[in-house]
């Protein structure tokens, strides 16, 4: 199924690439799994594009991967990396940006009452992270920070061990994903398409992808009935070892 040309492969970063780590900054990404992308990367000249599609900024995401040539669509479809380098959002956001930043200012407030909960600002949207939070204490953080998303005119969204704070009205990874294929005139019988993805907002870009016959989007984790995705990955090595298979026959 993924032998075709072009070969679009779209991918996010965290509990994809590499495991979920207690603090997204010190997430690495693994090597063998960066030699691939560079390999997949360097194929592109034989029809094969590597994209990432990624909760993290656009900043975040580059100094993660070290890898240049990569188109990076971050904070869930939001911000976009330009060809000459630099980064954009959507029209119309100085509003939103305004929002954003009153939000940030009450959840960390709200975050100063919670222990082992952090408030991560990226512009573009908020994640407040509370991998480190007592579990019984769970409930009253989701429902107090999505009183005050509400409040300030935003849109919560939660995934693992993470709220995310977003504009009401925004692109999404559905939205980047199908830029993603017009772009790169993967709209052929021809084409293969690969999208993989392990949280809840990687659900807009397997809804997004399910009409089109062929395309395969898979979701790492235990498979459920609850995602849109055709298949399931077991781990970030499952992922490691399908880029690889990739590389192999086109080397």
């Amino acid at each position: 199924m993924l032998r075709g040309t072009p070969l679009v492969i779209m991918l996010d970063i965290d509990g994809t690439l590499c495991d979920l780590v207690e603090r997204a900054d010190v997430a690495v990404l693994p090597e063998a799994v960066r030699a691939a992308l560079v390999l997949l990367e360097r194929r592109r000249g034989d029809g094969v594009h590597v994209a990432l599609v990624t909760g993290r900024s656009v900043a975040d995401a580059q100094r993660m991967i070290g890898i240049t040539g990569i188109p990076i669509h971050g904070n869930h479809g939001m911000e976009r990396l330009l060809e000459d380098g630099t980064t954009c959002g959507p029209d119309g956001f100085d509003v939103e940006e305004a929002r954003l930043h009153a939000a940030a200012g009450d959840l960390i407030v709200l975050a100063r009452e919670f222990p082992g909960t952090s408030v991560e600002d990226k512009r573009f949207s908020l994640s407040v992270h509370f991998r480190g939070m007592n579990d019984e204490l769970v409930p009253e953080f989701l429902r107090r920070a999505s009183q005050i998303a509400e409040r300030n005119g935003l849109r919560s969204a939660s995934g693992k061990r993470v709220v995310n704070v977003l504009p009401v009205i925004s692109r999404n990874k559905g939205d980047a994903v199908r830029d993603i294929l017009h772009e790169t005139g993967a709209t052929s019988s021809t084409a293969s398409i690969l999208f993989v993805g392990d949280d809840v907002t990687d659900e807009d870009a397997f809804v997004a992808l399910r009409p089109i016959p062929g395309a395969v989007t898979a979701r790492v984790g235990e498979p459920t009935t609850q995602s849109a995705a055709r298949y399931s990955l077991d781990d970030t090595r499952a992922v490691r070892e399908l880029l690889q298979t990739l590389v192999n026959p086109r080397t």
